[in-house]
């Protein structure tokens, strides 16, 4: 019988190349964060590296193998924030790039004084009316616009 060699990541341990297929799908799920503050103004981060260099985004990021979406999420903010996440409500699922964004809103609103930038060039609240002329990167606005707009429709 002929042996067959799966080798697809370099590595001829089959464990090693199966590790490495779930991480590799696993980067490309994001877990991100809706942020507000008492005046319902929402959080956005500056980024400092590519990609979106100088553009604002959610927080959050890359879920990493073995935990969930909602871990990924907590750790994520954690690192970012060094804020502890007590609750959150899904929002939507979306896709950017050929990567699935899971994104959340956290119930309670958080104020910038109880928030420590750990990532990123800059942190700071938007009105709804200071997103539109702002550059946003990703696939952001769309969702920042999707929440505002959600938010209207259920008042």
């Amino acid at each position: 019988m002929e042996s067959v060699s799966l080798n697809l990541y370099g590595h001829s341990n089959i464990l090693e190349n199966v590790r490495m297929f779930v991480n590799d799908k696993m980067k490309k799920i994001k877990a991100c964060l809706i942020i507000r503050n008492k005046a319902g103004e929402l959080l956005l981060q500056l980024r400092d590296e590519e990609p979106e260099i100088g553009k604002w985004v959610l927080f959050g990021g890359g879920v990493k193998c073995g935990e969930t979406v909602e871990q990924a999420l907590a750790r994520e903010i954690k690192e970012e924030l060094g804020y502890e996440i007590k609750a959150t409500d899904f929002f939507g699922e979306y896709g950017d790039n050929g990567i699935k964004q899971m994104i959340y809103i956290l119930r309670e609103p958080v104020e910038s004084s109880g928030l420590k930038l750990n990532e990123g060039a800059a942190m700071r609240f938007f009105a709804p009316a200071d997103i539109d002329g702002l550059a946003v990167g990703f696939n952001f606005k769309q969702i920042l616009n999707d929440y505002f707009n959600r938010k209207q429709i259920n008042l």
